[in-house]
């Protein structure tokens, strides 16, 4: 997993400073919650997932669905690609991956 973050010694950052923005109208909603923050330790991929967060495991495919969109709609933007050629380079690179992880 490639590195954006500050390759500062730990001492010298603020985690804080550093923390993204909360998504519009999060404030507002008095039902808001924090489902899923992710970070990005030694190179590889670190999560937290709320504890209340319960369901079937189709739940979590939409959880994981509404992710997937909204990464390729991002990365779309930012890199003025046509996000339809986002989503299948996303989609191709996601079943590669999982196909590794399967397989441990």
């Amino acid at each position: 997993m490639g590195s954006r973050g500050s390759r500062r010694s730990p001492a010298a950052r603020s985690l804080d400073a550093e923390a993204l923005a909360l998504p519009e109208g999060t404030r507002e909603d008095p039902v808001a919650f924090e489902v899923l923050r992710l970070w990005v330790v030694d190179r590889r991929l670190a999560m937290s997932l709320c504890p209340q967060v319960d369901g079937d495991p189709s739940d979590f495919g939409v959880l994981l669905a509404d992710l997937f969109s909204h990464a390729c709609e991002r990365h779309a933007r930012q890199s003025n690609m046509v996000e339809a050629d986002v989503r299948a380079s996303m989609f191709l690179a996601f079943a590669c991956r999982l196909g590794d992880i399967s397989r441990r």
